[in-house]
């Protein structure tokens, strides 16, 4: 049970208060006169007490009651009264992978599924990432004679060579159609002549299949190149890649793809100390021409196996994103060849997620942060790893949505492409909150802010100083566990599940006219739609 006490004359404010902190407000003098208001005052608290006493004996539910006091247990965050228009994203921006690994085993992975497409549809719309790691060891209709398993010297996985079917290929263009997805696959760089540029022939049976069958499909060449003498004991330079990325570039235009987008160069080892993904990057961008329309690379905070629960809680973890945006734009600005960045492979930890945590409501807090923080940095799209699959999958293997499954559709429910800037003293702390406008279909003329507290206290939002909200409405949504890693994620206290015919619940606001301060309870995400603001790009 939980004591909201809030008292004041002026303006209300939620706190939490404990009973010994009223005591020592509400002290008397023995030598001073007690007037009748007083005695009221406290007799009411007294009974107040005694009723929440009694509730906790007898396990009652106890509903908050609400007053204003100021407390030591909260803090205020005010937002200022400038409100300006920034940037806009992709309307693909939230989008997710299907990791290449689980191609090797295609009967195993459930895309026919009728529950699969409707939890992928309900993300639309949304680009479907068909890559990784196994992306380069991938063949198109081949028959190969290595029967020898090759295992990956730096994370056990398997890098065998392995061959998927027409049938196969066909099935996962079915599940992204029917899940009103737009498919990206990544194309085998590692098949090498022996002059060391790109060899052609398998890729060309697949763009040749797909365009057969009219399939419309966007493209990607290779997977974290930087990583491949590691993986593979193979070096491709980055002039080389982009030269193989202008000869793919006309491929495409030659078999119909002119208007199908080309992304690269998929690079990892961004931040690091040698600045691999960066330099990589800058050459790759200097010797690629107009050959890709946007710069991919991958992102990750933590490693699956070495992360531990206070890591994803800890502002520090938290700012590393920020570090390494603007390391990979420094990259971009230098080659001259200033084209959108996309983080087209991210998650919490990689190595396939951390066990018992990137699966849990405690991720959320880096998901959400990240779709925030990324879209006012300027990165077009997301790709989040992993649809289903690993540790990190916001579905489960028995097709339970995870609590990163419901941020991501609450994101495409209340928050639109258009970015706004909103202003605090400090976003790179334990609260950070962002502002977009709010899609038209679900309120017009409206904004949301959203963002994260990952205090172990509530915090207070002061709208009291931006006057174009004196007349709105506010809706309140705010995201909860009964604990850090619980594997269920709450809205204004109700846990959400899915209707028995797969179709989203309704999410129910708490409502406020006229009030300007917001609660926001310990370790919560928060979405607060604003309506009837006057914002002309909303």
């Amino acid at each position: 049970m939980v004591w909201f006490i809030n008292y004041n004359k002026n303006n209300i404010k939620d706190v939490n208060l404990p009973s010994k902190e009223i005591s020592r407000k509400f002290s008397l003098q023995k030598d001073r006169k007690k007037s009748w208001i007083v005695y009221s005052f406290i007799c009411f608290l007294i009974i107040f007490n005694i009723i929440c006493l009694s509730s906790l004996v007898f396990k009652q539910t106890s509903t908050w009651l609400i007053f204003q006091l100021k407390s030591r247990y909260t803090d205020d965050i005010i937002l200022e009264p400038r409100i300006s228009f920034l940037n806009t994203t992709s309307d693909y921006y939230l989008s997710f992978t299907i990791d290449a690994w689980q191609l090797r085993e295609m009967n195993n992975l459930p895309i026919s599924n009728k529950k699969l497409i409707n939890l992928a549809r309900h993300l639309s719309p949304a680009y479907v990432r068909y890559g990784g790691t196994s992306a380069d060891c991938l063949f198109f209709n081949e028959t190969l004679n290595e029967s020898k398993k090759m295992i990956s010297p730096v994370n056990g996985e398997d890098i065998s060579k392995f061959s998927i079917s027409e049938k196969d290929f066909q099935s996962l263009y079915e599940f992204s159609k029917n899940s009103n997805l737009k498919m990206i696959f990544d194309l085998n760089a590692l098949i090498r002549k022996q002059d060391g540029s790109w060899d052609d022939t398998n890729a060309k049976k697949i763009i040749q299949f797909a365009r057969k069958w009219k399939m419309n499909i966007d493209w990607q060449l290779g997977n974290e190149p930087p990583n491949f003498p590691l993986l593979f004991n193979v070096t491709i330079p980055a002039e080389q890649l982009a030269r193989d990325y202008c000869h793919l570039r006309s491929l495409l235009n030659s078999l119909g793809y002119k208007k199908n987008i080309l992304v690269g160069p998929e690079v990892n080892q961004v931040g690091g100390p040698s600045f691999n993904g960066e330099n990589y990057t800058r050459i790759f961008l200097e010797n690629s021409k107009e050959s890709t329309n946007y710069v991919t690379w991958h992102q990750y905070y933590l490693r699956g196996e070495d992360a531990h629960f206070n890591d994803f809680i800890n502002a520090s973890t938290f700012n590393y994103l920020p570090y390494l945006i603007k390391s990979m734009q420094t990259a971009i600005d230098k080659s001259g060849n200033k084209i959108p960045m996309w983080l087209s492979e991210t998650s919490t930890a990689f190595d396939r997620g951390a066990p018992g945590i990137s699966d849990r409501f405690i991720a959320g807090f880096l998901w959400l942060d990240k779709l925030g923080y990324s879209a006012k940095a300027g990165i077009k799209v997301i790709i989040r790893q992993t649809l289903i699959g690993g540790n990190y999958g916001m579905i489960s293997s028995d097709l339970t949505p995870n609590p990163d499954w419901w941020i991501s559709v609450i994101y495409k429910n209340f928050v639109s492409n258009q970015i706004l800037q909103i202003s605090t003293k400090n976003n790179f702390g334990n609260t950070r909150l962002y502002c977009h406008c709010t899609p038209e279909k679900i309120f017009p003329n409206s904004i949301t802010i959203f963002g994260v507290n990952i205090n172990e206290k509530s915090i207070r939002l002061s709208l009291e100083n931006i006057s174009i909200f004196s007349k709105s409405k506010i809706s309140l949504y705010i995201l909860t566990a009964d604990n850090l890693l619980s594997r269920s994620i709450k809205m204004n206290g109700k846990v959400l599940n899915l209707l028995k015919n797969g179709d989203l619940p309704s999410f129910t606001p708490i409502s406020h006219e006229n009030e300007k301060i917001i609660t926001l309870p310990a370790y919560s995400m928060i979405f607060i739609i604003i309506q009837n603001v006057s914002i002309p790009i909303c």
